[in-house]
């Protein structure tokens, strides 16, 4: 009887614990616009100024729809949205890996080319190595932007916008005191 009891109370708290994970998760999800808020000093590697420039979108009265692509380039799809895009006078924001951008500076130097934006989406799209230190996460950012330099022939590019991989729901703008002016 008592084994009964013990294994009858489990599923209780079982259903109960799975029950408010699942309304935790509704709660969670039901956000319009999650987000995360990284507060840095001056003296680190980041300057983040961006209330200037969500100021400056916000007092406009001009609607504006911003296209962007994220994780590429690859062989199977980047060609053929480039080709949409020229075929439709439209211009994107690449959001680029710079493992893939290593693989295929064509598919890079052909977005900068036709007049697509390219950012920084960090160089291997791996959690572990982004958030491992604030050492790696700046050697990812770096060795992204220098790949794109290699591939569209700049010198020292430097996006100033960085997408989190992994459905982290941010985007920052930065400038590295070392790279970007």
């Amino acid at each position: 009887m008592k084994v009964f009891l013990i294994k009858k109370v489990n599923f209780l708290v079982f259903l109960f614990l799975s029950f408010f994970t699942v309304l935790f998760s509704i709660f969670i999800f039901s956000i319009n616009n999650p987000s995360f808020a990284i507060e840095l000093s001056k003296s680190s590697f980041f300057n983040i100024d961006i209330s200037k420039s969500l100021d400056e979108i916000a007092k406009s009265d001009e609607k504006k729809a911003y296209l962007t692509f994220d994780d590429g380039p690859t062989i199977k799809a980047t060609s053929k949205i480039l080709d949409i895009l020229k075929e439709e006078n439209v211009k994107a924001t690449f959001f680029v890996v710079g493992k893939h951008v290593k693989e295929h500076p064509e598919l890079v130097k052909r977005e900068y080319d036709e007049g697509h934006y390219l950012a920084n989406h960090g160089y291997n799209h791996n959690n572990k190595l982004l958030y491992r230190d604030m050492e790696s996460f700046k050697n990812e950012i770096v060795s992204t932007d220098l790949e794109i330099s290699k591939a569209i022939g700049v010198e020292d590019y430097c996006s100033h916008i960085f997408r989190f991989p992994n459905r982290v729901y941010v985007s920052y703008l930065y400038k590295s005191k070392e790279r970007c002016s």
